[in-house]
Formats: structure tokens, C-alpha cells, sequence
């Protein structure tokens, strides 16, 4: 007679944040996953969707002569790179992203995104597991759409 296993509790994994090391473990275990799916592959067409979609969030510099204008340009290119590739492989294999994202919650324990949108200078010193995640959250409108006309 075979023996039941019960079957483990699913764990939650929306709407909870890992603590900083454990954010960083992942991205690097991710990291890791993201190489076998040819980093150098990436047509130069989606690269500059990427930069375009950089430019229009303001994360481009404005002054390219400035001397920090490459490194930021390079930095923020390397960020968005990498969020493509994290969705190709989330694409590929969403099973290997869940198992690892379900892993390192198990390992790290993870806490509830707060809800308010007031941010405290504690909040600041976690920058990854306090604020990032609850900007994410808010919903930005336009100044120009918010700006009733005036019934004539």
C-alpha cells in the first residue's frame, strides 16, 4: 500500500516582498538562468524599443556632452536588457522563475508590499524590500489630464 504525501501548502508569492539579501540572491540566481538564453541574441531593433522606452521615462540623459552621460546611458541600458531577458526566460521556462521565486520566499521569508504611499526615512535605509515596490504600486497621472476645463 503506498504511502499519501500530503501535498505541500502552495505559497503565496503575490503582493510580498523579500527582505534586500534575499532580493539579491534571486536576481543573481535568475542572472545565472538568463545566460542560457544567449544574452548577445537580442536584436538591435528591440534595443532601441528598450532605449526609446528609457527616453520616454526619462531614465536618458538630456545633456549628452555631459561626462556622466555614458556611464548613466550604459547603466540604464544594462538594467532594461536585463528585464527583456528576464521576460524572455519568465516567457520560456515561467516554471523555473516560479520555482526560484517560490524558493527564496521559503528561504528568506517574505512581508506584505505596505499599502500607504508616505514614505519614512526608515523606509529609505530598504530601499528594495520598503519603497521600490510600493512606487510601483501607484498610479502616476498625467498633470495635463487632471486639470479640469472650466464649463463655459
Amino acid at each position: 500500500m503506498a504511502q499519501e504525501h500530503p501535498e505541500p501548502e502552495p505559497l503565496e508569492i503575490l503582493g510580498v516582498v523579500l527582505p534586500d539579501d534575499g532580493i539579491i540572491e534571486l536576481a543573481d540566481k535568475l542572472t545565472g538562468y538568463m545566460t542560457e538564453i544567449q544574452l548577445d541574441g537580442m536584436p538591435d531593433v528591440i534595443g532601441q524599443v528598450l532605449d526609446d522606452f528609457l527616453e520616454q521615462c526619462g531614465g536618458m540623459p538630456e545633456d549628452l556632452t555631459n561626462p556622466e552621460a555614458f556611464d548613466q546611458i550604459t547603466r540604464n541600458q544594462l538594467a532594461v536588457t536585463l528585464a527583456y531577458q528576464l521576460g524572455r526566460l519568465e516567457g520560456r521556462s515561467p516554471q523555473v522563475v516560479d520555482l526560484l521565486v517560490r524558493q527564496a520566499v521559503q528561504k528568506w521569508g517574505a512581508q506584505p508590499v505596505l499599502e500607504s504611499p508616505d514614505i519614512s526615512d526608515e523606509d529609505l535605509a530598504k530601499p528594495k524590500e520598503m519603497v521600490y515596490p510600493r512606487l510601483r504600486r501607484l498610479e502616476y497621472v498625467d498633470p495635463n489630464e487632471s486639470q479640469e476645463e472650466p464649463n463655459v
